[in-house]
Protein backbone atom coordinates (compact mmCIF):
# COMPACT_ATOMS: atom_id res chain seq x y z
CA UNK A 1 0.00 0.00 0.00
CA UNK A 2 1.63 3.19 -0.84
CA UNK A 3 2.26 5.70 2.28
CA UNK A 4 1.25 9.38 2.39
CA UNK A 5 2.56 12.00 4.20
CA UNK A 6 -0.27 14.95 5.12
CA UNK A 7 1.34 18.13 6.67
CA UNK A 8 -1.39 20.65 7.73
CA UNK A 9 -1.79 24.38 8.91
CA UNK A 10 -5.42 25.67 7.64
CA UNK A 11 -8.85 24.88 7.90
CA UNK A 12 -10.75 21.96 7.38
CA UNK A 13 -8.33 21.19 4.21
CA UNK A 14 -6.18 18.27 5.88
CA UNK A 15 -9.36 16.36 6.98
CA UNK A 16 -10.91 16.51 3.66
CA UNK A 17 -7.67 15.42 1.89
CA UNK A 18 -7.11 12.84 4.20
CA UNK A 19 -10.55 11.45 4.02
CA UNK A 20 -11.13 11.00 0.63
CA UNK A 21 -7.51 9.62 0.60
CA UNK A 22 -8.27 7.04 3.27
CA UNK A 23 -11.87 6.31 1.88
CA UNK A 24 -9.74 5.59 -2.00
CA UNK A 25 -7.78 3.23 -0.23
CA UNK A 26 -4.57 4.79 0.48
CA UNK A 27 -2.52 4.75 4.23
CA UNK A 28 -2.46 8.14 5.54
CA UNK A 29 -0.41 10.04 7.70
CA UNK A 30 -1.14 13.03 9.38
CA UNK A 31 1.02 15.72 11.04
CA UNK A 32 0.42 18.59 12.47
CA UNK A 33 1.01 20.96 15.09
CA UNK A 34 -1.24 20.14 17.55
CA UNK A 35 -1.30 16.82 18.63
CA UNK A 36 -4.38 16.81 20.62
CA UNK A 37 -6.40 17.69 17.17
CA UNK A 38 -4.80 14.79 15.03
CA UNK A 39 -6.08 12.51 17.85
CA UNK A 40 -9.85 13.88 17.64
CA UNK A 41 -9.79 13.40 14.15
CA UNK A 42 -8.25 10.12 14.08
CA UNK A 43 -10.38 9.05 16.92
CA UNK A 44 -14.06 10.51 14.99
CA UNK A 45 -13.05 8.80 11.58
CA UNK A 46 -12.77 5.31 13.04
CA UNK A 47 -10.58 3.64 10.45
CA UNK A 48 -7.28 1.92 10.31
CA UNK A 49 -5.68 3.55 7.53
CA UNK A 50 -4.15 6.75 9.34
CA UNK A 51 -1.84 7.43 11.61
CA UNK A 52 -0.34 10.42 13.43
CA UNK A 53 3.52 11.11 12.92
CA UNK A 54 5.63 14.09 15.43
CA UNK A 55 8.91 15.86 13.95
CA UNK A 56 10.45 18.67 14.10
CA UNK A 57 9.60 20.82 10.62
CA UNK A 58 11.82 23.56 11.22
CA UNK A 59 14.90 20.71 11.03
CA UNK A 60 15.86 19.48 7.88
CA UNK A 61 17.71 16.39 8.92
CA UNK A 62 14.17 15.47 10.78
CA UNK A 63 12.47 16.24 7.50
CA UNK A 64 14.66 14.63 5.31
CA UNK A 65 14.73 11.55 8.13
CA UNK A 66 10.89 11.29 8.44
CA UNK A 67 10.47 11.86 4.52
CA UNK A 68 12.33 9.06 3.51
CA UNK A 69 9.39 6.39 5.04
CA UNK A 70 6.59 8.05 2.44
CA UNK A 71 6.14 7.74 -1.29
CA UNK A 72 4.11 11.50 -1.38
CA UNK A 73 4.27 13.89 0.43
CA UNK A 74 1.34 16.44 0.76
CA UNK A 75 2.36 20.12 1.76
CA UNK A 76 -1.41 21.76 3.27
CA UNK A 77 0.97 24.29 4.92
CA UNK A 78 1.17 27.87 4.96
CA UNK A 79 2.55 28.92 1.42
CA UNK A 80 6.28 30.02 3.02
CA UNK A 81 6.53 26.37 3.98
CA UNK A 82 6.91 25.47 0.49
CA UNK A 83 10.22 25.78 -0.82
CA UNK A 84 11.39 24.19 2.43
CA UNK A 85 9.04 21.43 1.86
CA UNK A 86 9.65 20.89 -2.03
CA UNK A 87 13.52 21.29 -1.15
CA UNK A 88 13.49 18.26 1.33
CA UNK A 89 11.64 16.42 -0.87
CA UNK A 90 14.32 16.53 -3.71
CA UNK A 91 16.92 15.78 -1.42
CA UNK A 92 15.04 12.94 -0.28
CA UNK A 93 13.87 12.06 -3.98
CA UNK A 94 9.74 11.74 -2.98
CA UNK A 95 7.33 13.48 -4.65
CA UNK A 96 5.61 16.39 -4.05
CA UNK A 97 2.21 18.08 -4.08
CA UNK A 98 1.57 21.86 -2.64
CA UNK A 99 -1.32 23.96 -2.59
CA UNK A 100 -1.19 27.61 -2.99
CA UNK A 101 1.67 29.84 -4.12
CA UNK A 102 1.83 33.54 -5.38
CA UNK A 103 3.49 34.44 -8.32
CA UNK A 104 6.88 35.12 -7.77
CA UNK A 105 6.77 31.99 -5.71
CA UNK A 106 5.18 29.44 -8.81
CA UNK A 107 8.56 30.99 -10.49
CA UNK A 108 10.63 30.12 -7.86
CA UNK A 109 9.23 26.66 -8.14
CA UNK A 110 9.21 25.84 -11.61
CA UNK A 111 12.91 27.21 -11.80
CA UNK A 112 13.71 23.60 -9.37
CA UNK A 113 12.13 21.56 -12.22
CA UNK A 114 15.68 20.66 -13.46
CA UNK A 115 16.68 19.58 -9.46
CA UNK A 116 13.34 17.62 -9.72
CA UNK A 117 14.35 15.99 -12.47
CA UNK A 118 17.95 14.91 -11.73
CA UNK A 119 16.37 13.31 -8.17
CA UNK A 120 13.87 11.81 -10.23
CA UNK A 121 10.78 13.21 -8.72
CA UNK A 122 7.05 14.35 -9.64
CA UNK A 123 6.24 17.52 -7.78
CA UNK A 124 2.62 19.21 -8.75
CA UNK A 125 2.28 22.61 -7.37
CA UNK A 126 -1.16 24.67 -6.67
CA UNK A 127 -3.03 21.36 -6.32
CA UNK A 128 -6.50 22.81 -5.40
CA UNK A 129 -9.70 24.08 -7.39
CA UNK A 130 -8.33 27.16 -9.23
CA UNK A 131 -5.89 26.22 -10.71
CA UNK A 132 -6.55 22.23 -10.64
CA UNK A 133 -10.07 21.84 -11.62
CA UNK A 134 -10.30 24.82 -13.56
CA UNK A 135 -7.21 23.96 -15.68
CA UNK A 136 -8.17 19.98 -16.35
CA UNK A 137 -11.60 21.49 -17.66
CA UNK A 138 -10.37 24.06 -19.45
CA UNK A 139 -8.13 21.61 -21.10
CA UNK A 140 -11.15 19.30 -21.93
CA UNK A 141 -13.79 21.71 -23.38
CA UNK A 142 -11.15 23.40 -25.77
CA UNK A 143 -9.53 19.93 -27.21
CA UNK A 144 -11.71 21.09 -31.20
CA UNK A 145 -10.71 24.82 -30.68
CA UNK A 146 -8.03 26.14 -32.65
CA UNK A 147 -8.11 29.20 -31.91
CA UNK A 148 -9.28 31.60 -28.63
CA UNK A 149 -9.96 35.45 -28.35
CA UNK A 150 -10.62 35.38 -24.37
CA UNK A 151 -10.59 33.40 -21.29
CA UNK A 152 -12.55 34.71 -18.07
CA UNK A 153 -12.71 32.40 -15.03
CA UNK A 154 -14.36 33.45 -11.63
CA UNK A 155 -16.61 31.69 -9.00
CA UNK A 156 -20.08 32.36 -7.28
CA UNK A 157 -21.38 31.12 -4.14
CA UNK A 158 -24.92 30.92 -3.00
CA UNK A 159 -25.14 30.57 1.05
CA UNK A 160 -27.90 30.54 3.03
CA UNK A 161 -28.96 33.05 5.96
CA UNK A 162 -25.15 34.90 5.24
CA UNK A 163 -24.81 37.80 7.02
CA UNK A 164 -24.70 40.92 4.43
CA UNK A 165 -21.46 41.66 5.34
CA UNK A 166 -19.79 38.39 5.20
CA UNK A 167 -16.23 37.88 3.91
CA UNK A 168 -16.36 35.25 1.49
CA UNK A 169 -12.94 34.04 2.45
CA UNK A 170 -10.38 35.20 5.33
CA UNK A 171 -9.50 38.61 5.40
CA UNK A 172 -5.78 38.52 4.49
CA UNK A 173 -6.71 36.62 1.52
CA UNK A 174 -9.41 39.55 0.87
CA UNK A 175 -6.75 41.69 1.23
CA UNK A 176 -4.33 40.52 -1.31
CA UNK A 177 -7.36 39.89 -4.29
CA UNK A 178 -8.39 43.34 -3.63
CA UNK A 179 -4.88 45.42 -2.99
CA UNK A 180 -2.39 43.41 -5.06
CA UNK A 181 -1.25 44.11 -8.13
CA UNK A 182 -2.96 42.49 -10.55
CA UNK A 183 -1.22 39.84 -13.28
CA UNK A 184 -2.80 39.91 -16.63
CA UNK A 185 -2.18 38.06 -19.90
CA UNK A 186 -3.77 40.54 -22.25
CA UNK A 187 -3.26 41.16 -25.97
CA UNK A 188 -0.63 37.35 -26.02
CA UNK A 189 1.53 39.01 -22.84
CA UNK A 190 2.13 39.42 -19.26
CA UNK A 191 1.86 42.36 -17.50
CA UNK A 192 1.02 43.85 -13.88
CA UNK A 193 -1.40 46.35 -13.48
CA UNK A 194 -1.91 48.50 -10.05
CA UNK A 195 -4.27 46.70 -7.92
CA UNK A 196 -8.06 48.20 -8.52
CA UNK A 197 -6.86 49.53 -11.39
CA UNK A 198 -8.56 46.96 -14.19
CA UNK A 199 -12.03 45.81 -14.07
CA UNK A 200 -14.03 43.66 -16.36
CA UNK A 201 -17.90 43.01 -16.69
CA UNK A 202 -17.84 39.31 -16.57
CA UNK A 203 -20.71 37.20 -17.72
CA UNK A 204 -20.97 33.81 -17.41
CA UNK A 205 -25.17 33.62 -17.60
CA UNK A 206 -27.23 31.53 -20.00
CA UNK A 207 -29.21 33.50 -22.20
CA UNK A 208 -32.70 32.29 -20.38
CA UNK A 209 -31.10 33.10 -16.95
CA UNK A 210 -32.18 36.15 -14.71
CA UNK A 211 -28.36 37.37 -15.09
CA UNK A 212 -27.67 35.80 -11.44
CA UNK A 213 -24.39 35.21 -12.89
CA UNK A 214 -23.24 38.07 -14.42
CA UNK A 215 -20.50 40.52 -12.39
CA UNK A 216 -20.15 43.91 -13.17
CA UNK A 217 -17.20 45.56 -12.52
CA UNK A 218 -15.18 42.33 -11.02
CA UNK A 219 -11.83 43.18 -10.23
CA UNK A 220 -8.84 41.06 -12.36
CA UNK A 221 -6.60 39.69 -9.60
CA UNK A 222 -3.49 37.15 -9.83
CA UNK A 223 -4.39 33.05 -9.86
CA UNK A 224 -1.88 30.87 -11.23
CA UNK A 225 -4.36 29.78 -14.36
CA UNK A 226 -3.05 33.17 -15.84
CA UNK A 227 0.50 31.43 -14.85
CA UNK A 228 0.77 28.38 -16.84
CA UNK A 229 -2.29 27.95 -18.65
CA UNK A 230 -1.45 30.50 -21.29
CA UNK A 231 1.75 28.85 -21.91
CA UNK A 232 0.22 25.63 -22.01
CA UNK A 233 -2.67 26.21 -24.33
CA UNK A 234 0.04 28.73 -26.34
CA UNK A 235 -1.02 26.42 -29.72
CA UNK A 236 -4.47 27.99 -29.58
CA UNK A 237 -3.32 31.31 -29.28
CA UNK A 238 -5.31 32.94 -26.84
CA UNK A 239 -5.20 36.38 -26.85
CA UNK A 240 -6.39 37.58 -23.43
CA UNK A 241 -7.09 35.34 -20.10
CA UNK A 242 -8.63 37.09 -16.66
CA UNK A 243 -9.16 35.67 -13.46
CA UNK A 244 -12.26 38.15 -11.94
CA UNK A 245 -13.29 38.36 -8.10
CA UNK A 246 -16.51 40.45 -7.55
CA UNK A 247 -16.25 41.99 -3.74
CA UNK A 248 -19.41 43.92 -2.18
CA UNK A 249 -18.66 47.59 -2.56
CA UNK A 250 -18.66 47.26 1.47
CA UNK A 251 -15.72 44.87 1.27
CA UNK A 252 -13.65 46.71 -0.99
CA UNK A 253 -14.20 50.32 0.62
CA UNK A 254 -12.98 48.57 3.71
CA UNK A 255 -9.73 47.42 2.60
CA UNK A 256 -9.06 50.65 0.80
CA UNK A 257 -9.91 52.96 4.13
CA UNK A 258 -7.41 50.70 5.78
CA UNK A 259 -5.14 50.76 3.59
CA UNK A 260 -5.29 54.45 2.73
CA UNK A 261 -4.60 54.90 6.76
CA UNK A 262 -1.58 52.52 7.12
CA UNK A 263 -3.22 49.24 8.78
CA UNK A 264 -1.96 47.27 5.62
CA UNK A 265 1.34 48.32 6.02
CA UNK A 266 3.60 45.06 6.75
CA UNK A 267 6.29 46.80 7.89
CA UNK A 268 7.03 46.09 11.70
CA UNK A 269 6.97 48.34 14.49
CA UNK A 270 7.24 47.64 18.28
CA UNK A 271 4.62 48.08 20.21
CA UNK A 272 4.99 47.53 23.82
CA UNK A 273 8.36 45.50 22.90
CA UNK A 274 6.41 43.21 20.62
CA UNK A 275 7.20 43.65 17.04
CA UNK A 276 4.39 43.45 14.47
CA UNK A 277 3.31 44.75 11.16
CA UNK A 278 0.18 46.71 11.26
CA UNK A 279 -1.35 44.16 8.80
CA UNK A 280 -0.85 41.40 11.04
CA UNK A 281 -2.36 42.79 14.17
CA UNK A 282 -5.68 44.34 11.52
CA UNK A 283 -5.81 40.80 10.03
CA UNK A 284 -5.59 38.84 13.69
CA UNK A 285 -8.81 40.93 15.05
CA UNK A 286 -10.56 40.77 11.59
CA UNK A 287 -10.07 37.24 11.54
CA UNK A 288 -11.80 37.11 15.05
CA UNK A 289 -14.26 39.22 14.34
CA UNK A 290 -15.25 39.67 10.77
CA UNK A 291 -17.85 36.94 9.88
CA UNK A 292 -16.64 34.50 7.22
CA UNK A 293 -18.25 31.64 5.04
CA UNK A 294 -17.67 28.78 7.03
CA UNK A 295 -21.35 27.72 7.06
CA UNK A 296 -22.18 24.33 5.15
CA UNK A 297 -26.38 24.93 3.71
CA UNK A 298 -24.27 26.26 0.43
CA UNK A 299 -23.02 25.81 -2.73
CA UNK A 300 -20.21 27.07 -5.08
CA UNK A 301 -19.89 27.30 -8.74
CA UNK A 302 -16.73 28.04 -10.52
CA UNK A 303 -17.34 29.52 -14.15
CA UNK A 304 -14.81 29.34 -16.88
CA UNK A 305 -15.60 31.29 -20.18
CA UNK A 306 -14.05 30.08 -23.28
CA UNK A 307 -15.18 32.76 -26.04
CA UNK A 308 -19.29 32.30 -25.87
CA UNK A 309 -18.79 28.82 -24.63
CA UNK A 310 -19.46 28.54 -20.41
CA UNK A 311 -17.64 25.83 -18.31
CA UNK A 312 -19.80 25.55 -14.69
CA UNK A 313 -18.25 23.19 -12.11
CA UNK A 314 -21.28 22.92 -8.93
CA UNK A 315 -20.61 21.81 -6.05
CA UNK A 316 -22.94 21.82 -2.51
CA UNK A 317 -21.59 21.35 1.38
CA UNK A 318 -21.87 17.79 2.56
CA UNK A 319 -22.40 17.45 6.50
CA UNK A 320 -19.90 19.52 8.24
CA UNK A 321 -18.06 20.43 5.05
CA UNK A 322 -18.92 23.95 3.09
CA UNK A 323 -18.75 23.64 -0.60
CA UNK A 324 -15.67 26.30 -1.30
CA UNK A 325 -13.68 23.77 1.09
CA UNK A 326 -15.11 20.61 -0.85
CA UNK A 327 -14.09 22.27 -4.33
CA UNK A 328 -10.72 23.79 -2.99
CA UNK A 329 -9.16 20.65 -1.46
CA UNK A 330 -10.96 17.58 -3.13
CA UNK A 331 -8.81 18.47 -5.52
CA UNK A 332 -5.64 17.66 -4.13
CA UNK A 333 -6.35 14.46 -3.08
CA UNK A 334 -7.40 13.73 -6.64
CA UNK A 335 -4.16 14.56 -7.43
CA UNK A 336 -2.01 12.76 -5.03
CA UNK A 337 -4.17 9.66 -5.90
CA UNK A 338 -3.41 10.33 -9.73
CA UNK A 339 0.61 10.56 -8.71
CA UNK A 340 0.79 7.57 -6.70
CA UNK A 341 -0.91 5.67 -9.20
CA UNK A 342 0.84 6.44 -12.48
CA UNK A 343 4.51 6.82 -13.53
CA UNK A 344 5.10 9.90 -15.03
CA UNK A 345 8.35 12.05 -16.06
CA UNK A 346 9.90 13.82 -13.53
CA UNK A 347 9.77 17.37 -12.81
CA UNK A 348 7.61 20.62 -11.41
CA UNK A 349 4.58 20.51 -12.72
CA UNK A 350 0.90 22.74 -12.85
CA UNK A 351 -2.19 19.97 -13.14
CA UNK A 352 -2.74 20.27 -16.89
CA UNK A 353 0.72 18.81 -17.71
CA UNK A 354 -0.62 15.86 -16.70
CA UNK A 355 -3.97 14.84 -15.22
CA UNK A 356 -6.17 12.58 -18.27
CA UNK A 357 -9.27 15.08 -18.07
CA UNK A 358 -11.73 11.52 -18.23
CA UNK A 359 -10.34 9.75 -15.54
CA UNK A 360 -10.90 13.55 -13.92
CA UNK A 361 -14.24 14.19 -14.90
CA UNK A 362 -15.22 10.64 -13.82
CA UNK A 363 -13.97 11.08 -10.15
CA UNK A 364 -15.33 14.28 -9.59
CA UNK A 365 -18.95 13.16 -10.77
CA UNK A 366 -18.31 10.38 -8.40
CA UNK A 367 -18.06 12.96 -5.36
CA UNK A 368 -21.04 14.66 -6.31
CA UNK A 369 -19.79 17.35 -8.67
CA UNK A 370 -22.07 18.54 -11.71
CA UNK A 371 -20.07 19.60 -14.66
CA UNK A 372 -22.08 21.87 -17.33
CA UNK A 373 -20.38 22.68 -21.33
CA UNK A 374 -23.03 24.95 -22.79
CA UNK A 375 -25.76 24.71 -19.99
CA UNK A 376 -25.71 20.65 -20.62
CA UNK A 377 -24.44 18.36 -17.90
CA UNK A 378 -22.14 16.34 -19.19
Amino acid sequence: MKKVLVLWAYWNVWQVVSIDLINSWFFVWIWWRNEKKIDSFISKIKSNNVEKVLFDISDEKSLLNVFSNYDLIINCLEYTFNQTILDSCIKSAKNYVDLWDDYEWIKISRSKDWLAKENWIFACIWAWSAPGIVNILTKYAIRDIEEINTITISFSDEVKNAPEKMLPFNFQTVVEEIIGDALLFENWKYSFVKWNSKKIDADFCNTNSLNQCFLPGSLVTNHDEQFSLPDYLSNKWIKNFYFVMKHSDNVVKLVESLDEFWFLSKEKINVKWVEISPFDFCNTIMSNFAPQNFKVEDKESLFIKIDNIVVEIVNYSVDWIPAWVMNTWIWCSLIAQDILNNSYTPGVNHPEDFVDEEWFISELKKRNFEIYIDWKRI
